[in-house]
């Protein structure tokens, strides 16, 4: 696929999409954190999703965690453009 890529001049942007989750349920709050920009490889998006997510259950008060059980997940989409 890489050289789909680079022959085609394609470049691979991801987009990190995060949802908070009750394990309760096992239901996602809709609609999903889409973050701001994209990122130029899945590496930079991975690493910035679990940092997001983190930040996210700071914000979240102790108490709301521990009766809902609830996480953050998060996937990085690819995407091609011109």
């Amino acid at each position: 696929m890489g050289y789909y890529i680079n022959f085609t001049r394609l470049s691979m942007k991801y987009f990190l999409i995060l949802w908070v989750c009750s394990a309760i349920n096992g239901a996602c709050m809709v609609p999903p954190v889409t973050y701001p920009q994209p990122f130029n490889s899945h590496y930079e998006c991975v690493k910035e999703g679990y940092i997001t997510g983190h930040d996210m259950v700071k914000a979240m008060s102790r108490e709301s965690v521990e009766v809902n059980r609830l996480f953050v997940a998060f996937n990085c989409k690819p995407e091609t453009s011109i």
